[in-house]
């Protein structure tokens, strides 16, 4: 046959029937699958021949002498003849998809019968088995390292979660320190309780008052001695407008040795009065109306009878002219031994003093013409132990060219065989300090404890603390906050204050801004001691409260959102009203005056919320009366009248609102 050709080639049988069997000349395959032959008459498979050529070069496998020959015999697939089942010789090699049959090769004769293929199949099974067996160790040893994998890593993320509890307590620790530090004056005894005012529950809060007192005699050994010469220059200049000429920006020794030992006093006063509500008795046993009654405790304001509905709103009255914009700015309580004083700031630029008991005006004061008037404070100012300096009134107001007014009234008391009554002679005003140069509205305006002082933020932040000095004038010696110190108050100063709030102690102020940070200031070291950042995003702080316990102090944002701080560790313990998912926006937040046990919010509606502490979880919720159209506006000022009523007003209303125990309305 010609190489183009596959060659026809037809089976024989022999004597046994068998067909004879073609066997590959390379493998010995028998029969190869793909059969060609060569020119020296070798029968191979195409496949193995083909890589032999291609592994020799082309050389002829089969030639015996290539080895040593010069000139050896080369082979090309050209020259292989391909050989083909008979009866498929009209098929070409490409097509043998059309009749032709690839050569199946036959079974061995040793696998033909039943024994030999059950020994095939139990060969086969065990090789399974064997396969099966070495893949189920290796399984179990991945699963073995993966678990150990998992292990470790789990052991790490919880030495990881360890670290950072424990990072996160020394910080809170260190901002204690901070606080506890800058206010003891840096004594050894209140960094060594730090740790002790961070416990929580009344232990702690008895533990935390400790830790806030300061060491007598450690304090006397820390006191900066100053010469005679530079004591008897404590006193600033002040020129004829009523400023400061202050140019060491510092509150004098003298006026901290004072503020210093009212912080004792009224720290050892706070912790019997603890120590009295524990054992059952009334820390407040001042009345609504500021006047002591033998069932005042009975009459206090509890989630009971809130929930009970038996907090209703008792009377409204309108204080401020119905000429001007309706609407009040802020409200202030005092109560004196014997009567309450409420002072409000209204559109009107004028400052009213209502007397609560009596129901009357008992003083409009009125700044400047044409200045308004944002914020003012009131504070009851008792006669010294020794019965000198007398009992007097006190109101200090805020404008927004940066003016402080501070007004006084002495009180007179007279008493019969059936009752007892208190006057307030005529305000009449004291003092007027133009804070900074006039260069910023005063956003809030607080009275020291001690009623000589006065502490005001302005809006460029800046907090200013004034003092009354002999022969009632009122001066300007220190402003925190001033640029230029060199010290760490200067990030403090970009800041726009909003709002304020004195501690009831009178040596730690906090101020919000308008950013939503709140900055805690230490007057003692005068330095900033802490920043806190309030819920959201750059959300304006509208509100600060710190509570009688000296220990929780609340805030509020313009989105509605209340928090509720810890101030020995500088963190929120509770947060409420979540971007006024409640009540909407919250513009006034007021503790109860029974020790805070109580926080108050006005929202949206008229509404007021109460929430008591440390069991946030609990609400109770009062609205006032709605007008014949519309609905009622938002409270956005609250005070507690003593532990048995409230008042509220708001910016876009012209009444007070007063509101107490059903009992009580007859």
């Amino acid at each position: 046959t010609s190489n183009n050709q596959p060659s026809k080639m037809s089976t024989t049988t022999g004597g046994s029937g068998s067909p004879y069997l073609l066997r590959c000349a390379l493998s010995g395959e028998t029969p190869p699958i793909d059969p060609v032959v060569t020119p020296s008459g070798h029968i191979c498979s195409r496949r193995l021949l083909l890589t032999k050529l291609t592994e020799n070069g082309g050389v002829d496998p089969f030639d015996v002498g290539a080895s040593s020959s010069s000139n050896p015999r080369t082979l090309d697939e050209s020259d292989l003849i391909e050989l083909v089942q008979v009866g498929t010789a009209g098929a070409s090699a490409g097509s043998a998809g059309a009749g032709g049959a690839t050569i199946a090769p036959p079974r061995l004769p040793s696998a033909t019968s039943f024994p030999a293929i059950l020994t095939h199949l139990q060969n086969e099974h065990d090789a399974l088995m064997l396969e099966l067996y070495d893949t189920r160790r290796s399984l179990e040893e991945t699963r073995r390292e993966l678990s150990q994998a998992l292990y470790q890593n789990d052991a790490g993320v919880r030495v990881v979660a360890r670290l950072v509890l424990e990072r996160d307590a020394a910080r809170e620790q260190l901002a204690a320190a901070a606080v506890v530090v800058a206010s003891s004056g840096g004594t050894a005894a209140g960094s060594a309780s730090v740790p002790a005012a961070a416990e929580e529950g009344d232990g702690g809060r008895k533990r935390g008052a400790d830790a806030m007192e300061i060491d007598e005699n450690e304090s006397a050994n820390n006191k900066k001695k100053k010469p005679d010469s530079v004591e008897g220059q404590e006193e600033k200049k002040v020129d004829s407008t009523g400023d400061s000429n202050n140019n060491d920006n510092e509150i004098p020794q003298s006026d901290l040795d004072e503020m210093i030992a009212l912080w004792k006093a009224l720290s050892k006063t706070r912790k019997k009065k603890s120590k009295k509500s524990k054992e059952g008795g009334s820390a407040d046993a001042d009345g609504g109306d500021g006047s002591a009654s033998a069932d005042s405790a009975a009459a206090v304001v509890t989630m009971e009878a809130i929930q009970e509905n038996r907090l209703v709103e008792t009377s409204k009255k309108s204080l401020h002219k119905s000429s001007s914009k309706a609407g009040i700015l802020d409200v202030a309580f005092t109560a004196s031994p014997t009567a309450g004083l409420l002072v409000t700031t209204g559109r009107d630029r004028q400052t009213v003093v209502y007397d609560v008991s009596d129901k009357k005006i008992v003083a409009t004061l009125v700044g400047d013409k044409g200045v308004d008037v944002g914020c003012s404070d009131i504070l009851t100012k008792v006669a010294d132990a020794s019965g000198g300096g007398g009992s007097s009134v006190l109101v200090a107001t805020g404008a927004a060219d940066g003016t402080v007014r501070l007004y006084s009234a002495p009180t007179s008391s007279s008493t019969t065989a059936s009752t007892e009554a208190t006057t307030t002679d005529e305000f009449t005003p004291t003092g007027t300090v133009t804070v900074d140069g006039g260069n910023s509205a005063i956003a809030a305006v607080s009275i020291h404890p001690c009623g000589k002082y006065v502490v005001a933020a302005t809006k460029v932040g800046k907090v200013a603390f004034l003092a009354l000095r002999e022969g009632g004038t009122l001066v300007q010696v220190a402003l925190l906050g001033q640029q230029g110190t060199g010290t760490d108050d200067d990030a403090a100063t970009a800041a726009e204050y909003t709002c304020g709030s004195l501690h009831p102690d009178g040596l730690i102020y906090g101020a919000g801004t308008a950013d939503g940070a709140i900055m805690i200031w230490d007057l003692k070291s005068q330095t900033l001691a802490g920043t806190l950042k309030a819920h959201g995003e750059g959300e304006a702080i509208t509100s600060l409260d710190i509570s009688e316990n000296g220990y929780h102090f609340a805030s509020s944002t313009s989105s509605g959102t209340v928090q509720v701080w810890d101030l020995r560790k500088l963190k929120c313990v509770a947060t409420l009203n979540t971007d006024g998912a409640d009540v909407g926006s919250v513009h006034s937040v007021a503790f109860s005056p029974n020790e805070g046990k109580m926080l108050a919010y006005g929202g949206a509606g008229g509404t007021v919320t109460f929430v008591p502490v440390k069991d946030w979880d609990k609400k109770a919720v009062v609205a006032s009366k709605a007008p014949k159209k519309g609905k009622a506006a938002a409270v956005t000022s609250v005070a507690w009248m003593g532990g048995r009523s409230l008042a509220t007003c708001s910016d876009s209303e012209r009444p007070v609102r007063f509101w107490g125990l059903a009992e009580e309305t007859e």
